[in-house]
């Protein structure tokens, strides 16, 4: 009986060579990329490393990829800031929720790259404007506190 590894290896070897077969990778280079591992065959490639050849291969298909992830990173951490500015602790399946209902979207990877830029910077306003106005209240406190 096979192991949950076992299978887990044999759908990524599967994955990597319908991957390799998709973005038109010929046998040599297929063998240089099992060979950058310091492997000779892909069924001697472990599990991380089939994940991580398949993650590469797959950004390689996808130019736009990379710079995707960067933006859903960056506004995964301002959405973050904005809820610490406001004093609520938070989640990442809360601020995944928060990016899909601003963005109008079913699910947070389906969110467009200009969309992401856009809302990124509102919320960065946000919280920009959250701690002036907190600043702004401090001074006024203060000064109220020295007249009196």
């Amino acid at each position: 009986m096979q192991t949950l590894m076992d299978r887990q290896q044999k759908l990524l070897l599967k994955k990597f060579h319908t991957l390799c077969g998709k973005a038109g990778i010929g046998e040599e280079n297929k063998r240089a990329i099992v060979g950058s591992y310091g492997h000779v065959s892909s069924r001697d490639m472990s599990a991380r490393e089939l994940l991580d050849a398949c993650e590469k291969i797959d950004i390689s298909m996808r130019p736009n990829a990379v710079e995707l992830d960067k933006w859903r990173k960056r506004l995964i951490a301002a959405i973050f800031g904005w809820r610490k500015a406001l004093g609520k602790p938070s989640n990442m399946n809360e601020v995944k929720a928060i990016a899909c209902r601003a963005a109008q979207a079913e699910s947070f990877n389906a969110i467009p790259l200009e969309r992401l830029r856009s809302l990124y910077y509102a919320f960065t306003k946000k919280q920009k404007d959250l701690e002036m106005v907190g600043e702004l209240t401090a001074e006024e406190l203060n000064y109220s506190a020295w007249v009196n």
